[in-house]
């Protein structure tokens, strides 16, 4: 039998109790716990409800508090860490899944599909989903990038979505995981990095399900919404730099399905106010700074203050700028943190106009062929 694990911080409460009663109604389900990042509206509402509706499905449900265990901002890597902690602790289960408390496309199928896959032996499953093509840019110009300018012989650069919060382990796999100091000290927005990190670095079996339903969920603003998430993945993953990966790992994707029409059309954020973002809250010493990047990246950037300028930030330019930023960024210093913001808007900005906008099917063919010449770039130091 399973746990299913919500961890939440200031959800909708009727839409985490809905995907509670699903994940309950699972005839593989013998428990449900929900992490809450503090005492809010949402947690008080699931915590009265708990009681009724464990008696309802004769299972149990546990609302608690995530436990400070990492080093770095609290935050998800807690919630998710005490959810590792509370099953090897406090369970007998052979299986822990986890799924965000905001997908209201939840359903069975996101359960019977992981436990199907982990029948067949996987010690991790993960799902993965279409987005928006100008969605995940996160995922695609910092995380994978990264994994292929640095593990270009492992199975790093080719987990679809390295950042998703949908994935089952495993009690084995939990206990790799759990006892990584690397993974327990990261208690913010770079858990995803480093659990995705520490599956392949401790060889195990991961197989990739398609979830073509999707999840759906409210889309970003200005890319300001993501700079928080945006540093602490890349410092995550920077901190990670120098570290030993082994190849072979048993690595499977189901091959994804079509894509509705509605997924290709919508838009990940909101182009006109992010692009206003490459002229504000310039220091004299991010211009310095610059003096470390390459002489597009550095005109470029200089330019950009004065105008919106982000052309110059292709796909060969963003990889050299990479580089320098993992020598270089410090999380803990506010002009680094600034410039590699709009470092990233640039790239963004670049990739929509100039792949984006010629179509879903276009963009999604380019973002993974981009990673596989990233790939070849760090193998043999140029692109094809």
């Amino acid at each position: 039998m399973s746990l299913v694990v919500f961890p939440f911080k200031e959800e909708d409460p009727e839409v985490l109790l809905k995907n509670v009663e699903i994940a309950l109604a699972h005839p593989r389900v013998d428990e449900v716990l929900c992490v809450g990042a503090s005492e809010d509206r949402c947690f008080a509402e699931t915590s009265a409800a708990a009681p009724e509706l464990a008696r309802k499905h004769g299972k149990s449900v546990a609302v608690i508090l995530q436990e400070r265990i990492g080093e770095l901002r609290p935050g998800k890597g807690d919630g998710m860490n005490t959810a590792l902690k509370y099953l090897l602790e406090k369970t007998e289960h052979r299986r822990i899944h986890f799924y965000d408390a905001d997908i209201v496309s939840f359903s069975q199928e996101w359960i019977t599909k992981a436990e199907e896959a982990a029948d067949e032996g996987y010690q991790v499953v993960r799902h993965y989903f279409p987005r928006s093509s100008t969605d995940a840019m996160i995922t695609w110009m910092i995380t994978r990038t990264g994994f292929a300018l640095l593990w270009p012989r492992t199975a790093l650069p080719w987990i679809e979505q390295p950042l998703g919060g949908e994935l089952l382990l495993t009690r084995e796999a939990a206990e790799r995981l759990f006892s990584d100091p690397r993974v327990r000290r990261q208690s913010d927005w770079g858990i995803d990095t480093l659990y995705t990190f520490s599956m392949v670095a401790h060889g195990l079996s991961i197989f990739e399900i398609y979830m073509d339903v999707g999840k759906l969920h409210k889309l970003y603003g200005a890319l300001t919404d993501l700079k928080t998430m945006l540093i602490e993945c890349f410092a995550a993953l920077k901190g990670l730099k120098g570290e030993d990966v082994p190849e072979g790992t048993r690595h499977r994707i189901e091959y994804p399905g079509p894509v509705r029409q509605e997924m290709k059309e919508k838009v990940g954020y909101d182009f006109e106010r992010t692009l206003h973002l490459l002229r504000e809250n310039w220091s004299d010493r991010q211009e310095t700074l610059l003096e470390l990047f390459p002489r597009k990246v550095r005109e470029g950037m200089l330019a950009a203050r004065e105008y919106p300028r982000f052309s110059f930030m292709d796909e060969e330019a963003w990889a050299e700028t990479y580089l320098v930023l993992l020598e270089h960024f410090d999380s803990g210093d506010p002009d680094w943190v600034e410039l590699l913001f709009k470092l990233w808007i640039a790239r963004v900005l670049q990739y929509t106009t100039a792949e984006a906008l010629r179509g879903y099917d276009h963009a999604l063919h380019y973002l993974h062929r981009m990673v596989a010449r990233y790939v070849h770039r760090a193998l043999v130091g140029v692109n094809p």
